[in-house]
């Protein structure tokens, strides 16, 4: 097989356009010009040519295509009926959704327990011929995924995964940033959980008989102890969270929250609601009131304060009253 990066990727979309069904018989401008398009870069006719003459070598040289030129139509074909050199036949905007997810995946490429991904990538990109850049960082500089400032804790990655798979005890050293101090719990993994690009472990802890969550930023050292325990009944990966905003887990009952939203903002958490439990309850032209039923926690109110003076805790009074301590907590910080 030709060894040539661009030209196999001329080589490529040529068979696509070959086998397009909607745009039957191109001509050899036809070609030239889809090949320009793709490969961002100018391709002579004569390039074109010479490509199809190269297609047609039997293999392992050439594809063995069977390309041939209608006379009626004045355009190539297959002369072979459901002839391709691509194991995968594939309509333009099926290619760029998976040259997409190929980027999307590239992302996670350095994670340890991910490292797999990055030659899993590489051989689809060499195989179906993606045109991705592996090593060029801004490969697309029209889209850009959102990426961590910083990886602290991904190399537990590759410990935790395994212990989540097989039911292992993990026991490790957690950093509490609030008192200060380094504790040791011994931990079942039970979830794995990325939240605004860092990434965190849900597990039983049974010392304390309750599931607690641990960032893995955190983490100072971390032990396998290859033991599996009993599955445990009681929890539920995707309803663990349900009631939370963010990623801290609560104990307690959901509360009904009522916020009264003002402008602009009303119509921003119409489009990005607070939890999925959200509902109007009463709608003006420049004000809302929604409700939600979710726990109480440092992040609720986090993401209440964010609002600024457009929104207004209407019930229940204790996390109305929460916000008026944190308000005049802050304002004594100006004064």
């Amino acid at each position: 097989m030709p060894k040539n990066k661009s030209a196999v990727s001329r080589y490529y979309v040529i068979d696509a356009c070959l086998v397009n069904k909607l745009k039957p018989f191109p001509t050899i401008e036809d070609l030239a010009k889809a090949c320009s398009e793709k490969i961002r870069d100018g391709i002579s006719t004569s390039t074109i040519e010479k490509d199809i003459r190269e297609m047609k070598i039997a293999r392992p040289i050439g594809y063995d295509a069977p390309i041939e030129y209608s006379k009626k139509h004045k355009g190539y074909f297959y002369a072979e009926q459901g002839f391709s050199i691509s194991a995968l036949q594939l309509a333009d905007e099926e290619w760029e959704g998976l040259r997409y997810a190929a980027n999307l995946l590239n992302q996670y490429a350095e994670i340890p327990v991910f490292k797999d991904f990055r030659q899993a990538i590489q051989k689809i990109n060499t195989r179906f011929n993606l045109l991705i850049d592996m090593d060029e960082s801004d490969s697309d500089k029209h889209v850009q995924f959102e990426t961590g400032i910083a990886m602290n804790g991904y190399e537990w990655i590759g410990k935790i995964y395994p212990a989540l798979r097989n039911r292992w005890l993990l026991k490790i050293s957690y950093e509490n940033i609030y008192k200060n101090e380094i504790k040791t719990y011994s931990m079942q993994p039970m979830l794995l959980k990325e939240h605004r690009n860092k990434w965190y472990i849900i597990g039983w802890v049974e010392a304390r008989k309750d599931y607690l969550t641990f960032a893995l930023e955190r983490i100072q050292e971390i032990q396998t102890i290859e033991k599996k325990q009993k599955h445990r009944l009681d929890f539920n990966p995707e309803k663990f969270l349900q009631h939370s905003v963010g990623i801290m887990e609560a104990d307690t009952v959901p509360e009904k929250v009522v916020l009264k939203i003002t402008a602009p903002y009303h119509k921003l958490l119409q489009l990005e609601p607070i939890h999925r439990s959200q509902k109007i309850i009463e709608q003006k032209e420049k004000e809302i009131k929604v409700e939600i039923q979710v726990n109480i926690n440092e992040e609720l109110c986090k993401n209440i304060l964010s609002f600024g003076p457009h929104c207004k805790v209407l019930q229940p009074q204790k996390l109305k009253k929460q916000i008026q301590e944190m308000i005049v907590n802050m304002n004594n910080l100006y004064k």
